[in-house]
């Protein structure tokens, strides 16, 4: 196996592995703490079918395990450390997953001596390779299982392309592994053999600019909006960036502004790439290499996505036909990188998977148009699904938590589109019984992860309705931007 054969080939040769105080871990020790987790997950596991949940403090050992789960062929469930206990809860349900490795656990593993002596198991392309837990619309996270298949084609992508990619360059880990963004981080690593430095970034956009200068870090691959921060006027004429040859964006949309600030502080010697694709597509199932010509990366300010990656098809439907060139429609992806299913919810998997001209293809929800030159445009989303810092989240699985707060009557969260973090959510609450923000932000805590509590609470008595007398985000819309602009006069 293709996938198999990269892991052995990269840890039996030379590579460069940075802990996150900038320690150079030595290689032997590298694989000997690869090794005993390798043969523990052997020795442990009766067949292949079983899942691990890896809920680690985002260091180099996070990736052993992910590398150990990969090589030996069982499913892991990549999991913040800080993961809430009802949604682990949930999870369990689902994937009836066996093991939990974390903090008190790994030292148990690394120092395991090995028992029986196992070969690796047959492994066939269909088989899961991890399964990624995002925001559903259900009131409960949503397990994407993906295929063996799906991760290989999109290492041979990385493997074929990016020739300016090699070991001499320091890439910079940034992303929680929890967001499928990592998994490009994890793939440079095994086939371009970059050397690998974990970040403690955790937001502090100063921090990560101290981080680039120190490390010289030449490749990034971050969302959009910390790249938006990291260019403010404030933060870009204050650090050194010289070093950076390669910046991978993604999991968000490339507004034009950042496009704009990438002319402005960028050369044409810095190689910016648009990366564009759900978690159900493997990662991404579209590139574009930013040209820094206006007229050949953008048409009325939308940022192109680019082309499919190699094996991966996509399709823009507009009234169950194939739209003509910027015609909009919803975007379908199909190819070898689909999911193989939403763990334990045939429903769902029915609804998104469907034949279309013949074939299997995604339903993304996304609006898009192409181009002439088939290139592909996201204009939004068609359904209540947005981006927020780089992750997806939906509004009404925050809603389904927050009503579960004992004096919160009723919760409607709204997105309203921003430069800074895509979107700026607002939750207006109906109490039973009166609290202060603090407060019912600090039970949303308990609830919710970071990023889906709403940045702004709004206290209501009632929600405006429509004819059939469901609520009427688009006029609680209107009545917040209304409320900011008398605010200001």
């Amino acid at each position: 196996m293709f996938l198999r054969e990269l892991i052995q080939t990269r840890l039996n040769s030379s590579f460069k592995i940075f802990d996150r105080q900038g320690n150079l871990i030595p290689e032997a020790q590298i694989r000997s703490e690869y090794n005993s987790i390798k043969q523990y997950l052997l020795d442990f596991y009766s067949h292949k079918n079983e899942c691990v949940v890896i809920k680690l403090t985002k260091d180099y050992r996070y990736l052993l395990c992910m590398l150990a789960c990969m090589e030996v062929g069982i499913p892991y469930i990549p999991l913040k450390q800080d993961y809430l206990k009802d949604r682990l809860d949930q999870i369990r349900e689902d994937s009836s997953f066996t093991l939990v490795i974390d903090d008190l656990s790994i030292d148990e593993i690394i120092n395991y001596k090995e028992k029986i002596r196992k070969t690796l198991p047959d492994l066939s392309p269909q088989d899961t390779v991890y399964i990624i837990f995002t925001s559903g619309s259900t009131g409960r996270p949503k397990g994407v299982v993906i295929q063996r298949q799906g991760l290989e084609n999109f290492f041979k992508f990385l493997f074929e392309n990016f020739q300016n990619i090699s070991s001499d360059d320091n890439l910079l880990q940034m992303t929680e592994f929890s967001f499928d963004l990592s998994v490009l981080d994890i793939g440079m690593f095994v086939v371009k053999n970059v050397a690998l430095y974990f970040s403690n970034f955790e937001n502090n956009i100063f921090k990560l600019g101290f981080e680039i200068e120190n490390k010289r870090i030449s490749l990034l691959n971050t969302v959009p909006n910390n790249l938006n921060m990291f260019l403010s006027d404030l933060v870009a004429e204050r650090m050194d960036y010289t070093c950076l040859r390669t910046l991978f964006l993604g999991g968000a949309r490339f507004s034009y502004g950042l496009y704009e600030k990438c002319k402005k502080y960028f050369t044409r010697d810095v190689n910016i790439y648009n990366f564009y694709g759900p978690t159900e597509a493997t990662v991404y199932s579209h590139v574009k290499h930013i040209t820094y010509e206006e007229s050949l990366d953008c048409i009325d300010g939308v940022i192109s996505i680019g082309k499919c990656l190699t094996n991966v098809k996509a399709h823009i439907v507009h009234e169950g036909k194939i739209s003509d060139p910027h015609q909009k429609g919803e975007l379908y992806i199909g190819g070898v990188q689909l999911l193989k299913e939403y763990i334990n919810n045939p429903e769902q998997t029915s609804r998104a998977l469907v034949h279309f001209d013949g074939e299997l293809y995604y339903k993304s929800g996304d609006l898009a148009f192409r181009s002439e030159k088939n290139e592909f445009f996201i204009i939004g989303r068609a359904d209540d699904t947005i981006k927020y810092r780089g992750f997806r989240i939906n509004l009404l699985d925050i809603d389904s938590y927050i009503t579960r707060l004992n004096d919160v009557e009723d919760s409607v969260t709204i997105a309203i589109p921003n430069e800074a973090t895509e979107n700026q959510t607002i939750c207006f609450l109906i109490m039973k019984e009166k609290k202060s923000i603090k407060e019912i932000k600090q039970e949303m805590s308990q609830l919710l992860l970071d990023y889906q509590i709403p940045e702004k609470i709004v206290f209501v008595e009632k929600y405006p309705t429509n004819v059939s007398g469901k609520v009427c985000r688009r006029t609680l819309r209107e009545q917040y931007v209304e409320s900011l602009n008398k605010a200001l006069v």
